[in-house]
């Protein structure tokens, strides 16, 4: 190539280089198309960030509780609307109550972007995934908005919504996507700056639609707003000097009700379900969920940077507050480095308010002192009761109003500074901008949001405001505190930028932007984000439910809050009345059916129950009942069809049965023989089916283990241990009314013949009474006061009690009942599970048992025991062969 062709190469190249550079230039002086780009740069740090989730969209979840109850809450939202609007919140769960979607979050708002989705076929699983990943896009461009609106430049708004949309505790409500997705909070202020610096129908047109899909998202989140949002409309007022601006209370005026107006359909079904129903959220649970101040040094544990940190505080699981360390170190540089002061003529005390001060001194004074009396004698009998009446939260309001309303009037002349002379003239200094101010506001009301019931400011809202007494969870309110910080980092990067800038003048403040921006990426990174594959798609049962028609409801067992969501995912699915359920408060029918089924036996009265409700069809998913509760749950059902209230349908799946509730569908159609071990069956048949049964009745098998121990003063061996089960368990029916007399009976019959076998016979008849005594005692590793000793002996003598009655009475000893309960348990899983000794190969040892032993002292978890004994590799060979 000669050099007039690279010349010429090379100028060609420029001019297209100039080319694309104009057309860049003019694509982003295009509104929409800048905005548009700003959004999928979100999605970009959003899908490293959390990485592989954007891979994994179809069924993602964070876990099978509130994800599913949220699927299934976008669909009915989607559902209703183009099938019955108006009756949007009779939901098809929870039947038979009315309003049930007013439980918890309605989240139209949030379902209403996505009806695409539904409508293109999209499962619901797979729309909450989308939603989840968009929860993040969005709410980092809401405060990127609000950033760059406040303050003009794109550096802080990058830095804002990069925060606002990463904070770690942002990943901490994957799980509750409603409060993920909180767009419209920095959007609704962003409205209110907009509105009050011009005023226009257009703007205030604005407000309302923010203040409007605030509330149509989220109830919670447009509660949470009220007061930072008035707070707010304050300081505009104030800095800009807007009191006496008739176009910003009338056109602002007009919008807010408006918007409040057509929340009106959205708000009052909870206000029904109030006075319907009478729900109404604990203080104890207001107090479970409020966050202490140290809990802001708990990470939360998908960080990877952070994560176990602060992990050994009290609930450290519950409450990971922490923000990061750099979005506090650049609010800290905006807060603490104060700017060049503007000179300004030194204010000046209107004396006709002076006579007001000494007025509130008084009024702090005595709110101070009755704020110090009311927390020593709050809720005691004192005083006459006086204490019950005034609470601590009305006193320390009334002090913080009199402190805020002294420091308008003017400063003590400790606080006085330079020619601001009062809290207003603050407000209106040039030294500080409209950002500063909101995110200052928002950092404070957030924060003490999260504090809850532990601090005055959250049981003063929950006294005098409504709507807050049905929040279960103030430290959501931490989102607030989260925006405020970021837009005081946002201010910090800048002022850290001009900071550089004038020091090291050859680095440009962009570069430091940069660098700040792929810093906090890198502190709020949480990839590889850990998550589970959801149940998206529809079971063989669900997709028969969807095509069988019913006059009542669908029952389904088990019931309870692991379960419950996973229901209601699949009710998405077959669109049928779901008795069961999760929601934000629990109906009466859901809480009597389980309690009837959380343990033990199950009553012929859950059957009358579902009669009552009343229900069409039970549901028995077989996979999810634990393996102690089979029995019970078996017993029930074969005595429900044994006595004509339940017909059997068929098993789908493996797993699924599904039953008619004949008094509600009489005409239902048995489709398949009755499952085997749904045939009645005593307890000595059972353990020989499955030796599992040992472990679902613990109790039982307990007190034969510690008759073994007490006689012999060594651990039962397997093959004897289920020989004698088997004896006892004969005509023991599990599940029936009169199961423990039957068992009460056949052991004492056991004990007995026990006495009067060889191995005890040997041992004991040489003895006399008191050394048998003795050696029962010792045996059982436990002591008895000599009184006790003698009578038990004398009753012996005497033929008032035989060997077999005292040994009964020590087996049954609390005394001897705790030490052995840990070991005994876990010998009993060895025999149920693996159906062998402890020692056996291939352990060769007790190490194995001992190790379980000492796990289960420490965490007191039987369910992780059971569940690994389950799992191992020896029990999944023994089910394989059998």
């Amino acid at each position: 190539m000669t050099t007039a062709q690279t010349f010429n190469l090379a100028q060609q190249f420029n001019e297209a280089r100039k080319w694309a550079r104009a057309k860049l230039g003019a694509l982003l002086l295009r509104p929409i198309a800048r905005e548009l780009l700003i959004v999928l740069a979100f999605c970009l740090f959003t899908a490293v960030l959390t990485w592989p989730y954007v891979a994994r969209l179809q069924d993602a979840v964070a876990g099978p509780g509130d994800p599913y109850l949220l699927a299934w809450t976008l669909w009915w939202d989607y559902h209703q609307t183009f099938n019955d609007p108006l009756n949007l919140f009779h939901a098809n769960v929870l039947y038979p109550y009315r309003y049930t979607l007013a439980f918890s979050e309605h989240c139209y708002g949030l379902a209403l972007p996505f009806f695409p989705l539904f409508a293109l076929g999209f499962r619901p699983l797979t729309v909450h995934a989308v939603a989840m990943f968009f929860g993040f896009v969005l709410s980092g461009y809401g405060a990127f908005r609000l950033a760059r609106t406040l303050t003009g430049s794109y550096s802080a708004a990058w830095m804002a919504g990069i925060i606002f949309a990463f904070v770690p505790y942002r990943f901490n409500m994957m799980a509750q996507l409603v409060y993920l997705f909180s767009v419209w909070i920095p959007l609704l202020f962003e409205a209110l700056v907009l509105f009050a610096r011009s005023r226009s129908v257009k703007l205030a047109a604005w407000v309302g639609f923010a203040f409007f899909m605030t509330g149509l998202t989220s109830v919670s989140w447009l509660l949470l707003s009220l007061v930072p949002l008035a707070l707010w409309a304050v300081i505009l007022l104030t800095r800009l000097q807007l009191w006496r601006e008739r176009a910003f209370w009338i056109r602002g005026g007009v919008a807010i009700a408006g918007a409040s107006l057509a929340l009106l359909p959205f708000l009052l079904p909870y206000y029904f379900v109030h006075r319907l129903y009478g729900f109404k959220r604990r203080i104890e649970d207001v107090k479970a969920h409020s966050a202490m101040p140290i809990h802001w040094l708990v990470a939360e544990g998908r960080n990877k940077l952070w994560a176990g940190m602060g992990a050994n505080f009290t609930d450290a699981a519950k409450f990971q507050m922490f923000p990061g360390l750099l979005p506090v170190l650049l609010s800290l540089a905006e807060i603490l480095v104060v700017p060049l002061r503007t000179e300004r003529p030194a204010g000046k005390r209107d004396n006709s308010r002076s006579k007001w001060i000494p007025v509130l001194d008084a009024i702090i004074v005595v709110a101070f002192a009755l704020s110090i009396i009311t927390m020593g004698f709050e809720e005691t009998q004192f005083f006459g009761r006086f204490f019950h009446h005034l609470k601590s939260e009305r006193t320390w309001t009334l002090l913080s109003l009199a402190l805020i309303a002294r420091l308008c009037l003017a400063y003590p002349n400790i606080l006085r500074r330079g020619g601001n002379v009062n809290l207003i003239q603050t407000l209106r200094s040039p030294q500080r901008s409209d950002a500063f101010w909101l995110g200052l506001l928002l950092t404070v009301i957030g924060f003490w949001y999260s504090l809850g019931w532990n601090f005055f400011f959250y049981r003063f809202l929950y006294d005098v405001m409504p709507g807050f007494k049905s929040m279960r969870a103030p430290m959501r309110g931490a989102v607030f505190a989260y925006l405020g910080l970021a837009l005081l980092a946002g201010l910090g990067a800048v002022r850290l930028g001009e900071i550089i800038r004038r020091r090291f003048p050859r680095i440009r403040p962009q570069t430091v932007y940069v660098v700040l921006g792929a810093l906090l990426l890198i502190e709020f990174n949480a990839a590889p984000l850990h998550f589970m594959r959801g149940d998206v798609y529809p079971d063989a049962v669900t997709l028969r439910l969807k095509e069988t028609p019913m006059r009542g409801g669908i029952a389904a067992l088990p019931a309870n809050i692991d379960v419950n969501q996973r229901y209601m995912l699949r009710a998405a699915d077959h669109g049928k009345p779901l008795i069961v359920g999760t929601s934000g408060f629990t109906p009466p029918y859901l809480d009597q059916i389980e309690k009837m089924t959380r343990a033990g036996t199950i009553s012929p009265q859950l059957m009358d129950l579902l009669e009552k409700i009343p229900a069409s069809y039970l549901l028995v998913a077989n996979h999810l009942i634990a393996p102690e509760r089979r029995t019970d749950f078996s017993a029930f059902l074969a005595g429900a069809v044994a006595s004509g209230r339940l017909r059997f349908i068929n098993r789908f799946d493996g797993s699924n049965d599904l039953y008619a509730v004949t008094a509600i569908e009489q005409q239902a159609q048995s489709e398949a023989a009755l499952p085997p071990e749904l045939k009645i069956r005593d307890w000595s048949s059972l353990v020989e089916i499955d030796p599992v049964e040992l472990v679902a009745k613990q109790a039982w098998t307990q007190t034969l283990y510690r008759m073994h121990v007490a006689t012999f003063g060594v651990l039962p061996r397997y093959e004897d241990f289920i020989r004698d089960v088997k004896i006892i368990g004969r005509g023991v029916l599990p599940g029936s009314e009169n199961q423990e007399r039957q068992f009460q009976q056949n052991l004492r019959a056991f004990a007995d013949d026990w006495t009067l076998r060889p191995p005890f016979t040997k041992l004991y008849d040489p003895l006399d009474h008191a050394q048998r005594i003795d050696r029962f005692i010792a045996n059982a590793g436990i002591s008895l006061e000599p009184r006790q000793r003698e009578e038990l002996i004398e009753r012996l003598t005497g033929n008032q009690e035989t060997l077999a009655g005292v040994l009964l009475k020590l087996v049954n000893d609390p005394r001897f009942i705790a030490p052995e309960q840990h070991r005994s348990l876990v010998v009993l899983h060895y025999f149920a599970y693996l159906r062998r000794n402890p020692d056996d190969p291939p352990d060769n040892n007790l190490s194995g048992m001992n190790f379980w032993i000492e796990d289960l002292k420490r965490n007191q978890h039987e369910r992780k025991l059971a569940t690994a004994f389950a799992e191992s590799f020896e029990h999944q060979k023994l089910k394989a062969q059998h």
